[in-house]
């Protein structure tokens, strides 16, 4: 009798996006079973994992220059402490965490990427 331990579901992407900007750039983002991730390559080594228990809403949203203090592309953090991960356009998902804080993730398709999260994060509770 084979017993399935959800090992391989651990190990399952939900979702991966990869947008580059000038073939040097790369923004990464994965939902996995229990997080998102995102890294900016070069510039981040490892990914940096927002789990599912930070998360208190998800947003579709237009980015905002007076939001996150300026116009720009890359990895910024404002002076509020929120974090814009954006490379091209302006539409993107935003997460707003348990302490307030808010992450933009800019991405060529929100609407795939926030039913991603939700999906993960819904079957994340089933296990649970």
């Amino acid at each position: 009798m084979v017993v399935d331990t959800g090992e391989e579901q651990k190990r399952t992407l939900v979702y991966r996006e990869i947008i580059d900007r000038f073939w040097i750039l790369w923004l990464m983002i994965e939902v996995r079973h229990d997080s998102v991730a995102v890294r900016l390559s070069p510039f981040q080594r490892s990914f940096r994992q927002i789990s599912f228990r930070e998360i208190d809403d998800i947003r579709i949203t237009t980015y905002s220059s007076t939001t996150y203090d300026g116009w720009h592309w890359g990895l910024r953090r404002s002076s509020g402490g929120d974090t814009v991960y954006r490379l091209r356009g302006s539409r993107g998902v935003e997460l707003v965490l348990t302490t307030g804080t808010r992450i933009f993730i800019g991405t060529q398709q929100p609407a795939d990427l926030k039913a991603a999260i939700t999906r993960a994060m819904e079957s994340e509770r089933a296990v649970e």
